[in-house]
């Protein structure tokens, strides 16, 4: 596909919109090329994604993303208004709890049998030979920021990956700002084109409850930046269209430990392909959003707008932001991943036979 991107980025609504042209997002061959990944470390920056954009336009976004990043307030820049404002609070917010980002190698090693609507599919299964930190923060002020692992960050999101903010103290031991909280105080009321409820009604992540056992969410997502309706908006068109930030595990009353008090939940946020009909009041899976989860229920990929990948909670494989400091524990005997609040106990949302049980190296960053 030729890139479709104009001069100052006029036309990202007509990128979005080509991205759901029937020949664009043909199943087929996305369940194809998800199958035929051996090894992530053969992609680029050791990411499996497989994208459905041109590669012009590909470098173009995420260099206009990363200068969102590294210069948020520069109005003049490319990087839409509400890009930049998301990625002015996930910037501060790693810099100022010292985040660092953990993202798993993953070789594949068969395939497993999934039927998904009646329909059987050889889904890949992986190997996760080692988890990786990569700092994020640079170590002084003329180096305010690690440049590539944040272009690593900013390629996992655009391609839809599962990203888990690890702030419960209950898990870290560290004292961390509530990811959730702090992004409902920024966001919450603010939505360029929608009203006050940008809350997505339902989703289909986490959300285990003590007593009912997994529900669904219950108006508790943010749904950034709220675009509604199954065309991109003509007006001021963000990269970031369908972005779904909400708790790891059900709200409950804070927990004091010491001088220390918190939720036992943590956060969780993907750029989605499309938001659900929910997001308007509807409850289904209709449009858009509904065949890309068809998709993902063929691979267990997420699908973003641009891509899909295979970092997914359901999976054991998602990416982590934790605090410099915190010893990464993987769970050889549970889900692959570390514990933590909402996913301590094997959850009934994992799917065991995509992953080849094996004891994974945790690497830390030099």
């Amino acid at each position: 596909m030729p890139g479709v991107l104009r001069y100052r980025f006029s036309n990202i609504d007509a990128l979005v919109d080509r991205m759901f042209d029937p020949q664009v997002r043909e199943p087929r061959q996305y369940i194809r090329a998800a199958s035929e990944l051996q090894d992530s470390d053969a992609g680029d920056q050791q990411i499996a994604a497989v994208w459905m954009m041109d590669r012009s336009d590909l470098d173009l976004m995420l260099a206009t993303l990363l200068d969102g990043w590294l210069n948020p307030q520069d109005e003049r820049g490319s990087c839409p208004a509400s890009d930049r404002r998301f990625l002015q609070f996930l910037s501060s917010y790693v810099r100022k709890n010292e985040m660092t980002l953990w993202v798993p190698h993953l070789i594949k090693k068969s395939t497993f049998v999934n039927v998904a609507k009646g329909v059987t599919y050889h889904a890949p299964r992986y190997r996760i030979d080692a988890w990786r930190q990569y700092p994020l923060v640079g170590p002084d002020d003329n180096t305010p920021w690690r440049v590539e692992n944040v272009r690593r960050l900013l390629m996992l999101f655009a391609a839809g990956a599962h990203f888990v903010v690890l702030h419960n103290y209950g898990d870290t031991k560290i004292e961390s700002d509530d990811f959730y909280g702090a992004f409902g105080k920024s966001f919450g009321a603010w939505t360029p084109w929608g009203g006050m409820q940008n809350t997505a009604i339902g989703h289909s992540h986490y959300r285990y409850h003590g007593s009912k056992g997994p529900v669904p969410s219950l108006g508790t997502a943010y749904a950034y930046p709220y675009v509604t309706g199954e065309l991109a908006p003509k007006k001021d068109c963000p990269f970031i269209c369908s972005l779904i930030v909400d708790t790891t595990d059900w709200k409950n009353k804070a927990i004091i430990d010491g001088n220390v008090e918190y939720f036992d939940y943590n956060t969780f946020f993907q750029l989605e392909g499309w938001p659900g009909t929910y997001v308007t009041g509807k409850l289904g899976l209709k449009g858009r959003h509904g065949r890309d989860f068809d998709l993902h229920q063929a691979t267990l990929w997420n699908i973003s707008t641009f891509g899909l990948c295979p970092y997914s909670e359901k999976r054991g494989t998602p990416i982590f932001l934790a605090p410099r400091d915190y010893r990464f524990q993987s769970d050889s005997y549970g889900m692959r991943m570390p514990k933590f609040a909402g996913a301590r106990e094997v959850q009934t949302w994992y799917r065991p036979e995509a992953l080849t049980p094996a004891k994974a190296d945790v690497v830390y960053a030099r």
